[in-house]
């Protein structure tokens, strides 16, 4: 069997946290040499368009738990690592994937996708040392649209990790003229910076000890300290967990506050998290290269993308879910769709302003402007006397006998007349 997955990353088998899952599941549950590992990274093989997928002969099952109950099923049970549990806690399986993915995701959508320092330097260059041109810049980017999405509700603390690069000093002033005048701005800056910086890293403990305090407790309940729901061996959720939780702990990251803060004050988690990592992620598991067919490849993104063309224009809703949680991402023909829109609007917004710009409009001004000009002669308090001048306009207040206000013409245009 072949298991497909996204690429190897951090010292990992992988940079997706469900696929980190997947590879943990097969490699407690069969032998090493009944199934490899395949980084064809091509999301459309798989039945819901998300990795992992696993490939069985001619047939597809995408997804984690899918995965988990076909080779349960496939083994007539022998497989199954969740054998060793009460019914209650077979009964709360699903509760508590539910929950792990539902906190956790947010969390390394956060750390490895939001966060700007460590999109722009590690993750997003990540990305083209494994896809193709110009997928490279397409697939990472649906990526992070699904992290933005995924973490919206965290809006306030992305701004703060954006504004303060999170470890980011205060800048220093544009101008040292004034040494003096500038140090107490500085030093104002600086604390501000400080008290800014320490506010983010607050909020971001709160946001992991929502997640790792009701894990820590379990284990702490449990007779394993290694096992989430006890027993005599790692679970499918604890499989989940790690993946998780890996993505969290391992990679070295620009602004690696995820992994400084579970070291400082969720030691624990950290080693459940060391003390399954060789049993889920052993150094024995078997790489293959895709097949030719299964190769991701920009003629393969493509024809998908046509293939699903007409459902689009007819309205047809086929989103892909990019995971098990029902987030969707956009499909290949939507991208291309929107694409050939940007362009023909380009094309015809330069088309039609040159039409603009180049037709002559010829247009007829008739001088209808026949007032006659009054002279009014006033006396002055001095005794002196003054000429004003008034214009009546046609139907105006002059044909009633009336005189429009008094203005001053080189007043009003600034002259010396």
């Amino acid at each position: 069997m072949e298991l497909h997955v996204w690429n190897r990353a951090f010292g990992l088998p992988s940079l997706d946290p469900e696929c980190l899952a997947a590879i943990a599941f097969l490699s407690i549950a069969i032998p090493h040499d009944l199934w490899v590992l395949v980084e064809s990274n091509n999301a459309g093989l798989s039945p819901n368009g998300a990795l992992p997928a696993l490939k069985d002969g001619a047939r597809w099952i995408a997804g984690f738990d899918a995965i988990i109950e076909y080779v349960n099923t496939k083994s007539s049970g022998r497989s199954n690592i969740d054998r060793s549990l009460s019914p209650l806690q077979r009964a709360q399986i699903t509760a508590y994937r539910s929950f792990i993915r539902k906190t956790c995701q947010p969390i390394v959508s956060l750390s490895l996708y939001v966060t700007p320092k460590n999109w722009v330097t590690v993750t997003r260059p990540l990305y083209s040392t494994f896809i193709r041109f110009p997928l490279q810049y397409e697939i990472p980017h649906t990526h992070h649209t699904r992290a933005a999405t995924l973490t919206a509700h965290l809006a306030p603390l992305v701004r703060e990790l954006g504004s303060t690069g999170e470890d980011d000093a205060a800048k220093q002033p544009v101008s040292t003229s004034f040494a003096n005048l500038t140090a107490g701005s500085k030093s104002s800056q600086e604390k501000d910076a400080a008290e800014e910086k320490i506010t983010t890293r607050v909020k971001l403990r709160n946001l992991l000890a929502d997640v790792l305090d009701p894990i820590r407790e379990k284990l702490r309940a449990g007779q394993h300290r290694n096992h989430l729901l006890g027993g005599s061996g790692p679970t499918t959720v604890d499989c989940l967990l790690v993946g998780y939780l890996s993505l969290l702990v391992y990679p070295d990251l620009p602004a690696s506050w995820a992994k400084e803060i579970m070291q400082r004050e969720f030691a624990d988690i950290v080693q459940y998290t060391d003390a399954l990592r060789p049993q889920m992620f052993p150094d024995g598991v078997g790489y293959q290269q895709p097949q030719a067919g299964d190769e991701l490849s920009v003629s393969g993104w493509v024809s998908r993308g046509i293939e699903g063309l007409p459902q689009k224009l007819l309205g047809w809703d086929d989103g892909i879910p990019l995971d098990e949680a029902g987030l969707k991402q956009p499909s290949s023909a939507w991208v291309l769709l929107r694409g050939v829109l940007g362009v023909a609007a380009a094309v015809g917004s330069v088309v039609a302003y040159r039409a603009f710009v180049g037709t002559v409009v010829d247009v007829e001004v008739e001088d209808e402007i026949g007032a006659p000009v009054y002279a009014a002669a006033t006396t002055t308090s001095a005794g002196t006397k003054s000429t004003q001048v008034a214009v009546g306009v046609h139907g105006g207040s002059e044909e009633k006998g009336e005189r429009l206000p008094i203005f001053r013409a080189e007043d009003m245009l600034g002259l010396q007349l």
